[in-house]
């Protein structure tokens, strides 16, 4: 495993992780990031009148809220959501978690419990002590303490002004400041919860900054906040950046954020500095000049860059700023190819890991709905938008109102990027998505053993699907990353890829393309694995699989080939929930169809799926 990951990943790859693991155990980061608490915070007393002075006002801050008001009435109506009843429902102790289901958290919650199954995380250590890779699913201890429950306050107070809306931000974050001292316990281990935490509450007080309930104390109290996110952040960014993904983005942002929006702090200009620094060098290694893919080969991180990029121009236009035309570039080529995958409904294929990560939920659509990101960064990245609707409340409340192109969103036939590895045909009635990941050697290293996956959509249905991630707690074929979880072949239950760590497969097996997709009515044979299956008793040069798509039925058909040995090929196609998410914590979702030795098809029709 460790020669195969080397041959990978490279040697400053294995050097930075002895290193990374040195820090750790002989306590520099504990030394970096000491135990204290909140009034040990160096923060100027007559700080909050420097604030209110000095600091940018973000397009929540400058619009009246008689202004915002109609329009946020007019989406809840459209959409059938009431953002004044989900914060009342939190002011009960009914919070939503990861955009989607309702639990009873408790008023104020328990921030060191996990909402998924109840367990109890250790917060009187240092965030060093523990580990992420524990029994506890740490997503679930973490989920309330990103503040995503922030914004239907906001949402709520913009509708009808009241001010408990406010009051319960105050009161849940200073109920959150004194059960999580500066670097004790869980809500310190990662810097990229902390950022999107310090983002939340950087919302929000742009907000309520005029509101009688944001006290001179208050605003002291955020001041330290963002000195101790600031000072997390940087004590181990070296880390973050070295993951090549949203972790280094979230966090030079995070320290951006706390310079530019805490102005006059001792060391605002360094943080607001070397956020920038380390951020947009970053986005133009990530996101492929080309095409648009982002390097965590997955649609939900791809929306949740895009929500990055939002935040960053909008804060950097609050200081007069913009994104460098290179960087701009890249985000405008990124959103153009998560547009190009998106449904009449706001969905996308789902693809890659998905833990229901969404920045901003500041609309009340589906989780799975992406229109309201893209319609941000379709504003400020390419300066035109798709047509109006209750999706716009996202980038009213982000960006403000501003004049841009409308447009009718057209449906491109076919989409193929294959430094990506994603392929789309568009029916009248249906969409086939596929996965042919055939850059070798990948750019950045692979998200899933999706290989040749394929999801099938048809009147408005997913009918076949990735089923999504959810948890970082999967282990072996278990894990929704691995193979048997996807519409592909399968042998032993085996894919062209293992999980040998929390977030690495090895190895980094690729496609061969057959042939460019040409439309849903030209045949095609796709793709075919390349380096066939690991592990398996078949052999694996002697062992292939491939995407074939080919009229008159529309057939989209995964095979098996040239195996050798007693082998057992199968796969399957796990059909959605009808509400397309699986809850948290639920049971999983059943693995492949019975094996057979045959290829596995599945027929579009002009008449809908048969056989």
């Amino acid at each position: 495993m460790y020669l195969s990951a080397l041959a990978h990943l490279g040697p400053a790859w294995f050097w930075r992780r002895l290193w990374f693991r040195a820090e750790r155990s002989l306590g520099c980061l504990e030394r970096r990031c000491p135990l204290r608490a909140w009034d040990q915070v160096d923060v100027p007393a007559d700080y909050a009148d420097r604030w209110r002075r000095s600091v940018p006002r973000l397009p929540i801050a400058k619009i009246d809220r008689a202004y915002l008001a109609p329009h946020v009435e007019a989406y809840a109506v459209a959409n059938g959501h009431s953002p004044v009843a989900e914060a009342d429902l939190l002011a009960r102790g009914r919070f939503r978690i990861f955009d989607h289901d309702l639990v009873e958290a408790g008023m104020p919650p328990r921030w060191h419990v996990s909402v998924l199954d109840g367990a109890l995380v250790d917060a009187s250590v240092h965030w060093t002590k523990l580990s992420a890779a524990g029994p506890v699913d740490i997503k679930g201890v973490w989920e309330l303490s990103r503040f995503a429950w922030v914004y239907p306050l906001v949402r709520a107070w913009v509708l009808d002004g009241e001010a408990r809306h406010v009051e319960n931000f105050w009161r849940l974050l200073e109920d959150w400041m004194a059960a999580n001292p500066p670097n004790r316990g869980p809500q310190w281990m990662c810097g990229q919860e902390a950022s999107m935490r310090l983002i939340a509450v950087a919302f929000a007080l742009q907000a309520f900054r005029a509101h009688p309930a944001t006290t001179d104390a208050r605003l002291l109290l955020t001041a330290r906040l963002a000195t101790v996110t600031a000072e997390r952040i940087r004590a181990h960014l070296a880390y973050a950046l070295s993951q090549e993904n949203n972790h280094g983005l979230s966090e030079s942002l995070g320290l951006y954020t706390a310079g530019a929006l805490w102005p006059q702090l001792k060391h605002a200009p360094a943080w607001r500095d070397q956020g920038l620094e380390t951020l947009f060098p970053q986005v133009e290694a990530l996101v492929d000049p080309a095409e648009g893919g982002f390097s965590q080969h997955s649609t939900n991180y791809h929306r949740l860059f895009l929500q990055l990029m939002t935040w960053a121009e909008v804060v950097l236009g609050a200081e007069g700023q913009q994104l460098p035309p290179r960087t701009r570039a890249r985000v405008g080529r990124a959103t153009e190819f998560l547009s190009d995958l998106l449904e009449p409904d706001g969905t996308v294929p789902r693809y890659g890991a998905d833990d229901s990560a969404n920045l901003f939920p500041l609309s009340g659509l589906p989780a799975r709905d992406f229109r309201p990101a893209l319609v941000a960064a379709q504003a400020l990245f390419l300066g035109d938008r798709p047509s109006a609707g209750p999706w716009d409340e996202a980038a009213l409340l982000l960006i403000g109102p501003r004049p841009v192109s409308a447009r009718v969103l057209t449906r491109t036939e076919k989409v193929f990027r294959p430094a990506a590895g994603v392929g789309l045909l568009r029916h009248p009635r249906g969409t086939a998505f596929f996965r042919a990941p055939v850059r070798s050697p990948w750019r950045h290293r692979p998200s899933q053993a999706d290989h040749q996956h394929v999801s099938l959509r048809w009147d408005g249905a997913w009918i076949a699907e990735d089923v999504g991630t959810f948890t970082y707690a999967g282990v072996g074929p278990d894990d929704f990353g691995s193979a048997i979880h996807h519409d592909v072949v399968t042998v032993d239950r085996r894919g062209p890829m293992r999980k040998v760590g929390r977030f690495l497969w090895l190895p980094w097996t690729s496609c061969s393309p057959l042939s460019t997709p040409q439309g849903w009515a030209r045949p095609a044979a796709i793709s075919a694995v390349r380096g066939g299956i690991v592990g398996s008793s078949a052999s694996r040069k002697g062992s292939s699989s491939s995407i074939r798509y080919a009229p008159p039925s529309r057939q989209a058909a995964a095979s098996s080939a040239g195996m050798a040995g007693p082998a057992r090929a199968s796969h399957g196609f796990p059909s959605p929930a009808p509400s397309r998410r699986r809850k948290p914590g639920s049971p999983r979702m059943p693995g492949p169809a019975k094996a057979s030795s045959r290829p596995a098809t599945v027929a579009v029709s002009p008449h809908g799926p048969v056989g």
